[in-house]
């Protein structure tokens, strides 16, 4: 087994950091999520400090499921989504915005999709390597 299969490259590890392209998330043709991977320095950073202000909080207690969830989908608006392609409203193509991310990702009725966007950052952090291959093989082909 080579070792480069398993190991991540520096840039697999910056494509995890800064984020990339990922399409045909769960089968859905057409949208397209610009996202860094849940492993993120920036993330983790971001995810420890709104659990431990959460912990503070609570006494020190152990956080909630919705507690959790709260701090998971906070830290997708804020740090992992970067960028959408192919969001519409009624047929209507929507330019990412920030807030407009961060108000999908962290009510209720956006709950699926953080979940897409969840999944996105997991392919990241799953497959970075890949990532870096398909971006080489775009650029010999541009």
């Amino acid at each position: 087994m080579d070792i480069n299969s398993i190991i991540l490259s520096d840039a697999a590890l910056s494509i995890i950091d800064n984020g990339t392209w990922v399409r045909n998330i769960d089968g859905m043709p057409g949208l397209g999520l610009n996202v860094c991977g849940l492993g993120s320095p920036e993330v983790q950073k971001l995810l420890n400090a709104k659990q431990t202000e959460m912990r503070t909080k609570n006494g020190g207690k152990p956080l909630s499921a919705e507690q959790l969830a709260k701090s998971l989908n906070e830290t997708l608006a804020e740090v992992v989504l970067k960028d959408w392609e192919g969001l519409e409203d009624n047929g209507k193509p929507v330019a990412y915005a920030k807030a407009t991310a961060k108000k999908w990702l962290t009510t209720r009725n956006g709950e699926r999709f953080a979940s897409i966007v969840l999944r996105a950052a997991q392919m990241v952090d799953a497959d970075a390597n890949s990532f870096v291959e398909k971006a080489g093989k775009n650029s010999l082909t541009a």
